[in-house]
Order: C-alpha cells, then structure tokens, then sequence
C-alpha cells in the first residue's frame, strides 16, 4: 500500500492490515486504518497499485499517548457516490446519447476537481437517450446505466510517471457473465426465496386534491413488465396506494411508481456464494439453478480486500448474499 500527498503524487509505501469493501451502493465503500507516522508525512490519500483498492484521508485521530494515528475515509467508488446527476438548466431530466465513455466523461466534467481520468478508448456500447433518476448519485447513476447494457463500471488507481500524480482511471466495460451454472451439485451454497404476496396493482396518486388529484394505474405481470395494461384479476389481484404528491409531471409519477412497485412485488429469489475460484469483478454476473430447473443471475455486488502480514486475500459477494 502507497500514502499519497493531498495532490495525489506518491509519498511511500507503507505495511498495513487493511481491511476495505467496495462495490455498488450496497458496499460500505470507506475504510479505516491504523498505524505510526514516523518517517513519513501525512498522507492526504492512498492506493494499491493496478488495483480499485484507494480514496482519501477525510478523517484522522491521534491519542497523545501513543505513536498512533486513526485514518478514515471514502474509498474511490465512495466519493462518486457523494455527488448527484442534476438535470442541465431547463430541463426536467439529464439525458444521455453517445459513447458510454464519453458519457461518463461528461458526467463526470468538474466533478471532484477532474479527480477521475475517464478512458479514451471506445468502450463498444453506443448509449441512446439514456434518462436518469431524477438528482441520483453519480455512482448508481452510472452503475445502472451500465448494467442496463450488460456492461460494469471498472476503476483502477495506477502510476503513470514518476514525479506525477497518480491516475484514477474509469472505463466502461462489458460485464462477464461466468461460464457455468452453479447448485449444490458444486458445492455452492444456494438460498432459494419465492415470494407470492407482492402488489401487482399499484394506484399512483399525484399531484392535485380529491376529484382533481392525478391518478395513474400501474400493474405488472408474470414476467417481471411493467405497464398500464392490468394482468393479474380476481383473486390474483393485490393493490397497493403510492402517495406522490410532489410528482413534477405524469411521467415523474409514472417513474417513481414504477420504481415502486418493483419494491413491492412478487419475486423469486437466489442467493448465491460467490465461487472462490473464479476471478470476479464488480458487475459480473453468477448464475444459479432452482430446484425447478429455472436459472437465475446475480451480479457481484461488492469486494472484499484483505492485507495481513503483506499477503493479499480477496472476497466477492454477489446480490442477496448474507
């Protein structure tokens, strides 16, 4: 592990048991650490070369005491979760077209002082009129962008010269959807959870009073789509109120039902261990077998790194998992 000044330019390398997990909104996505300064200067950040692994110092304690200090901070992923997509000026919503780099480069212009270099390369996915949730962080903003397209967010600190501060580089890549279906049979442990009791009818209430109050019906059918065409009926029929008085307009009414109503639905469920075998990243996809014969895909949702006595040991968790 290497400390780093405020600006980024490498102090020293330094032996530590860290212990830091990242990944998508789901992951803590900060670290803390403890150790002695003598020697060196305060660092301002850190990182692991060719690795995710690094963010900034924003917190330190020292005891009189003893040759301790405390470090505290957010890791790379953290600190674009600290900042919010907001529509241009005039606009109700942000709305992307372009090369998913570019993209993410526009996203990102003036962002964090220019913290993030975003690659040139051509990622292979063209991005059309891409609509985000209204003032979403820019991590799950971009995360679920990717995903929508089969792809992943890739971050990776590294040195790119000496006397030069470090580069933090972002890319949109494919996601790896891992060769193989995995049960039992593998020796994977597996939790299967079928929910039945879900809201298949959600009554949007908008803007406006009584009579005049803006109503908007959404319903979902046995695949998971959702519409304002009714399937289920009768008996099979479970409504629910969403209460959305601040709605903007019917499609931010329709938006947040939508988003809603996936919450509240029927499901099934598959929780997967991540392979220890398998190389894993942030995004890739696991798949896994019911009992029916149906298969299910989880992503990787966060990764664990752990440094003690200089060796590097590695977890992944993929969606679901406890």
């Amino acid at each position: 592990m290497i400390f780093l000044t405020s600006t980024l330019h490498e102090l020293g390398e330094i032996d530590l048991d860290v212990d830091a997990e990242f990944g998508t909104s789901e992951a803590p996505n900060d670290f803390e650490f403890a150790t002695s300064l003598r020697g060196i200067e305060e660092p301002g950040a850190f990182y692991i070369p060719g690795t995710e692994i690094g963010g900034l110092i924003d917190y330190d304690r020292t005891k009189s005491d003893q040759d301790v200090i405390t470090f505290k901070g957010f890791l790379w992923r953290g600190l674009l979760a600290k900042n919010i997509i907001m529509p241009p000026t005039g606009n109700d919503y942000m709305i992307v077209t372009g090369e998913a780099n570019s993209v993410i480069a526009s996203l990102l212009t003036n962002v964090m002082g220019n913290l993030f270099t975003v690659s040139s390369e051509d990622s292979g996915l063209t991005i059309s009129n891409y609509q985000f949730p209204l003032y979403i962080n820019l991590l799950d903003g971009i995360e679920g962008m990717l995903e929508s397209f089969g792809y992943r967010l890739k971050i990776t600190a590294q040195k790119i010269a000496s006397n030069q501060p470090i580069q933090i580089l972002i890319e949109a890549t494919e996601a790896t959807v891992i060769s193989g279906t995995y049960n039992e049979d593998n020796g994977i442990p597996l939790t299967y959870e079928v929910n039945r009791m879900g809201i298949n009818h959600l009554i949007c209430g908008g803007s406006g009073e009584l009579q005049n109050r803006e109503i908007v019906h959404l319903y979902i059918n046995d695949q998971g789509e959702i519409s304002q065409t009714q399937y289920y009926f009768g008996l099979d029929e479970r409504q629910e109120f969403f209460d959305y008085p601040n709605a903007e307009s019917t499609q931010d009414l329709i938006d947040y039902g939508t988003e809603r109503l996936k919450e509240l639905a029927s499901y099934k469920k598959l929780s997967i261990k991540a392979p220890e075998e398998q190389p894993l990243e942030i995004g890739d996809i696991v798949r896994g077998l019911f009992p029916d014969g149906s298969v299910i895909q989880s992503p990787v949702v966060s990764k664990i790194y752990k440094i003690s006595n200089g060796l590097l040991q590695t977890e992944c968790k993929v969606k679901g998992e406890e």
